[in-house]
């Protein structure tokens, strides 16, 4: 290799780092707008609601436990008893428990970005069974007298109840008040249950009308015995969370309905709160996701920006080479600059146009404008418009790449395997030595 073909080699190489620089920018203000964008979203939470969840009934009893123990008095050397007490709350889950939601999506605005809101109306019923109470002794001799009983419910965000929920317990309206036996875990509000010597021995049917809003997520936590939930939206772009997959979900450009059926025994939802709720409960829900989420597709799109600029310089080589042309440096990094400058219109307008739109006003534009400029750089009309040609070639593969996550290592693994066959097919009889002479010339 002559001396001087090394030193453009170099230059080349110089050149493309300058350029991935110029990329890292890009990918740089990126991550700033994505930034600004989760900015807007905790702003629009925190003057309306947040991710909301919801767990309850819980019903909290608060009991008082007596008992006499036998202790011994050394002053005295003698044995008396002594009356002891301690005040405890069990908790009780519902033996059944269905909830039944619709939910209505809105988009709020501030400037450009945008955050997914919704309003839930729901019905909560079920039924409760309450043990013997001499369960709650400690001891075979205790004796328990109850002191309060509550229904409790716990939500992600207080605020996103729109209206004083109804609850009913045997067909009984109760008064719901603010907090619960339950604050220690989370937000919550709770209604107090009448009658208590009478529950225990006893089942007892419970309902709830429930209106929340919220943002992002809603989420629902199985604590009964047997849990049915469905929920039904307008949204037709939902992403089933937490550890309970939906039994039957169908999903149309009309919207979405999920229906869950989970067995008590498949959650963990009532030993952490027994234990104090100190790690996450489990849950069911449904996210309320963007069809296309331009900062992933443009972050997606900003990987392969390498491989557009050593493609592009690639072809540069070959024409040079094989046309005996003299291709500048400078106007290789003025290609190079051209591709790094396609994904910043990608990224600015999708802020403003969908991204399919922002992806063929962008590439479009870059192409034409190669085409325009190449052209008198390989001095050729033919060349200019094969080197398009590629260039649309490429900006088609990345765009089916970024389409179909799933499969875009097959689909690049075989677009660079051609690419590498192209390549080798129109060089398999050059002479390198020859040229490398002619170059040194």
């Amino acid at each position: 290799m002559q001396v001087k073909m090394l030193f453009k080699f170099l230059v080349l190489g110089f050149v493309a780092i300058v350029l991935m620089v110029v990329l890292s920018s890009v990918k740089g203000l990126e991550l700033g707008r994505k930034a600004r964008l989760e900015a807007v979203r905790h702003d629009i939470a925190s003057s309306y609601a947040g991710a909301q969840w919801l767990a309850g009934p819980v019903f909290a009893v608060t009991f008082t436990e007596t008992w006499s123990e036998r202790l011994y008095n050394e002053e005295k050397d003698s044995w008396y008893d002594k009356e002891m007490s301690r005040t405890g709350t069990r908790l009780f889950y519902p033996q059944t428990l269905s909830y039944d939601t619709t939910m209505q999506v809105q988009e709020r605005y501030r400037g450009i970005f945008k955050a997914n809101v919704f309003q839930t109306r729901g019905h909560l019923k079920g039924q409760v069974l309450f043990p013997a109470l001499e369960t709650l002794a400690a001891g075979k001799e205790s004796r328990i007298e109850p002191v309060s009983a509550r229904a409790c419910f716990l939500f992600g965000d207080l605020r996103g109840i729109t209206r004083v929920p109804g609850f009913t317990w045997n067909d009984q309206a109760l008064e719901v008040l603010p907090g619960s036996e339950l604050e220690a875990i989370g937000q919550g509000i709770h209604a107090d249950l009448p009658d208590i010597e009478a529950l225990f021995g006893g089942t007892f049917a419970f309902g709830m009308e429930l209106d929340l809003h919220g943002m992002g997520s809603f989420e629902f936590v199985p604590i009964g015995a047997e849990n049915e939930v469905r929920m039904a939206s307008d949204w037709p772009h939902p992403s089933f969370t937490g550890e309970f997959l939906a039994n039957e979900r169908s999903v149309s450009e009309a919207g979405f309905e999920a229906e869950w059926s989970v067995n008590g025994l498949a959650s963990s939802a009532r030993q952490q709160l027994d234990a104090g709720g100190k790690k996450r409960l489990q849950r069911l829900g449904v996210e309320l996701v963007d069809p296309v989420n331009i900062y992933a597709m443009t972050d997606r799109a900003l990987k392969y920006g390498f491989l557009f600029i050593f493609i592009t310089f690639s072809a540069f080589a070959l024409f040079e080479m094989l046309a005996q042309l003299r291709i500048h440096p400078v106007q290789y990094g003025l290609v190079g600059l051209a591709q790094a400058v396609f994904f910043l219109l990608l990224l600015s307008l999708s802020e403003h146009v969908g991204f399919g739109h922002s992806y063929l006003a962008a590439s479009a534009g870059t192409i034409g404008l190669l085409v325009f400029y190449v052209c008198h750089v390989l001095r050729g009309l033919g060349r200019g418009l094969a080197f398009g040609v590629l260039l649309g070639l490429l900006y088609g593969v990345l765009y089916m790449l970024l389409q179909s996550e799933d499969h875009a290592l097959v689909a690049g693994s075989v677009f660079i395997f051609g690419l590498m066959g192209l390549v080798m097919l129109l060089t398999r009889k050059v002479d390198w030595y020859a040229l490398g002479s002619r170059a040194g010339a």
